[in-house]
């Protein structure tokens, strides 16, 4: 038979009582993968379809006869996205920019100039403005337009180097227009070149520069600059589906005038952004991201959890809307067949 235990030992084992186990596992979850392709039942459809209202992939439903998911979820977040980008940085809305001149002692003449719909770097987009604005008049035969030649990127340009008699400038078009049927939450050519001031010539600034028989601060010699710029059209996208983010008590906001709740913001970059920015400025190769297709892949290290009711299934009926950085669904941007690519994302579901 054991002695008996002390009082001052009790004590001691009372103070030192080793603390209850606790085990912790990661929580129970289950995968939601969606793909934009399962819009179609089949490629039979799909090659039919594009001319239908389930025919881009960025304003899309998938319906099933059953419910997507059943169990008995209480969070759904986006883990990963696959996003091919193939809207080009010359697209619809920014295609279009008005060159003013003036030669001499002449007026102001403007002129629209409209470049083909595609993806250009920023030296292509300056030899391709350079080219448009020389067929224009002979007097603007040695116009020139670089990008980078600072060792900074942005654009500058000269009506006549070398000589006092060519002014030129750039204009905006006037929004909500019969030229320009778009809103003013828009990103035009202009805008995208860096220009940051209506830098058109005006009649009473053309008179000003001839009286003074001098060089216009928007034209002629030396070379006038725009802003720092990357030649993005559009810099982030959302992806939306109000049937996902229904159940979510803390509702989603943001900068733009416009919020929605949204899956996720998916930015126009690479993880490592630097290596597909090739060369320097003023090197014609280089091509910063959004200037050529490429596929964003997303792996979010901590996805937003949207909050669930566990006795609902995830419905058989999902709507899926891509949204710019403007506020207009993706579709605008993406004018024809071969600028729509299929896309996918994984989501997870928790069960507690």
């Amino acid at each position: 038979m054991p002695p008996p235990i002390s009082g001052s030992q009790q004590e001691f084992l009372a103070r030192n009582k080793p603390a209850k186990t606790q085990v912790q596992r990661p929580a129970s979850s289950s995968l939601l993968c969606i793909d934009s392709e399962d819009r179609f039942a089949d490629y039979t459809a799909k090659r039919n379809a594009y001319s239908d209202y389930n025919g881009s992939p960025y304003d899309f439903q998938i319906t099933k006869n059953e419910s997507m998911m059943s169990g008995f979820m209480t969070r759904i977040g986006v883990t990963e996205v696959v996003f091919p980008w193939v809207i080009p940085n010359i697209n619809q809305y920014t295609k279009d920019i008005i060159f003013s001149y003036a030669i001499g002692a002449g007026p102001v003449t403007d002129h629209l100039i409209t470049l083909n719909v595609g993806f250009y770097t920023p030296a292509q987009l300056a030899a391709a403005l350079q080219a448009q604005v020389r067929a224009i008049d002979a007097s603007l035969a040695t116009f020139v337009m670089t990008y980078g030649q600072t060792k900074n990127p942005n654009f500058d340009y000269a009506g006549n180097p070398g000589t006092l008699g060519v002014l030129v400038g750039w204009k905006p078009l006037d929004y909500n227009s019969a030229a320009y049927p778009y809103g003013s939450q828009t990103k035009q050519l202009f805008d995208l070149l860096g220009f940051t001031q209506a830098g058109g010539l005006s009649n009473s600034v053309v008179q000003d520069a001839q009286n003074a028989s001098a060089v216009s601060i928007i034209g002629g010699n030396p070379y006038l600059y725009g802003g720092d710029t990357l030649c993005q059209s559009i810099r982030y996208i959302d992806i939306v589906c109000s049937q996902l983010t229904y159940n979510q008590g803390l509702k989603d906001t943001m900068s733009q005038k416009v919020a929605r709740d949204t899956l996720c913001r998916l930015y126009v970059a690479n993880d490592g952004s630097s290596d597909a920015v090739l060369a320097e400025p003023e090197d014609a190769a280089f091509a910063p991201v959004g200037t050529f297709p490429f596929t964003i892949h997303r792996q979010f290290a901590t996805p937003k959890m949207i909050q669930w009711t566990p006795n609902q299934p995830v419905p058989g009926g999902l709507r899926f809307e891509v949204y710019d950085d403007a506020g207009n669904n993706l579709i605008g941007a993406s004018q024809f067949v071969e600028q729509l690519s299929d896309w996918s994302m994984t989501l997870l579901a928790t069960e507690n």
